[in-house]
C-alpha cells in the first residue's frame, strides 16, 4: 500500500503540471466532454467544450417570437442596443473566431400556415438561410450569419448563426453540430399568441 500511494501521487502532480504550459486553446481542445444545457422553452442542446449559454434573455423587449435559447463560444450578456429584435449586444462582442446561435419561437396562431417554416432538415448547414438583417442593427459588428426557420414538433422557430471572420472549421462544425443535437419537445408549447 505505501508503495502504491507515492506513485499515484506522482502520476497525479505529472498530471496537472502537465496543462501548465499549454495554451489557452490546447487546455479547450482538451477539456472533458460536452456538458447538457437545457432552454426555458423545453428545448436541449449538448454544448462542446469552450460554448456557453446566455444566462438570461438577450432579447428581453421582443414579444413574439420569443428567444429561447442562445449559446456562442464566448460570455453572454445583454446591454441594450438599437435593434430590440436582435440580439445586437452578443453580435458586437464576437469575436473573430467566434461563433453565436440564436434560435427564437413564433407564438400561437391556429390560422396560420407557417410557410416560412419548412420541416427541420435532416442535417443543419452552411447551406441555410441567408444573411440577417443584424449588421445593420450592430454596424461595428464583423460577422457573416445564415438566418433561417424551421418547424419540429408542430412548434416554428428562427434561427440565426453568426461566425466571426476567422472562426475556424472546427467552431463552424460545432455550431451546426450543436443544432443537430437540439431536442426539442414537442409537448412544451408557446403561451403566448404570434404577432402574424
Amino acid at each position: 500500500m505505501r508503495v502504491v500511494r507515492p506513485i499515484v501521487i506522482v502520476a497525479a502532480a505529472a498530471l496537472a503540471g502537465s496543462s501548465c504550459g499549454a495554451t489557452e486553446t490546447e487546455r479547450v481542445a482538451s477539456a472533458p466532454v460536452p456538458t447538457e444545457t437545457q432552454g426555458a422553452r423545453g428545448l436541449t442542446v449538448k454544448l462542446p467544450a469552450g460554448w456557453q449559454a446566455a444566462p438570461s434573455t438577450l432579447t428581453p423587449k421582443l414579444s413574439d417570437p420569443r428567444e429561447v435559447l442562445s449559446v456562442a463560444t464566448y460570455p453572454l450578456r445583454y446591454r441594450e442596443t438599437g435593434c430590440a429584435h436582435v440580439a445586437g449586444s452578443a453580435l458586437e462582442d464576437l469575436g473573430p473566431g467566434d461563433a453565436f446561435i440564436t434560435v427564437q419561437e413564433r407564438g400561437l396562431d391556429a390560422r396560420s400556415s407557417w410557410s416560412g417554416f419548412p420541416d427541420r432538415p435532416a442535417q443543419f448547414g452552411p447551406e441555410l438561410g441567408e444573411p440577417s438583417e443584424a449588421s445593420t442593427c450592430a454596424p461595428r459588428a464583423r460577422f457573416a450569419d445564415h438566418w433561417f426557420g424551421f418547424s419540429d414538433g408542430g412548434r416554428h422557430f428562427h434561427v440565426d448563426v453568426a461566425f466571426g471572420p476567422q472562426a475556424s472549421t472546427d467552431v463552424r462544425r460545432q455550431a451546426w453540430a450543436i443544432l443537430d443535437g437540439l431536442h426539442v419537445d414537442p409537448a412544451v408549447r408557446p403561451d403566448w399568441p404570434s404577432a402574424g
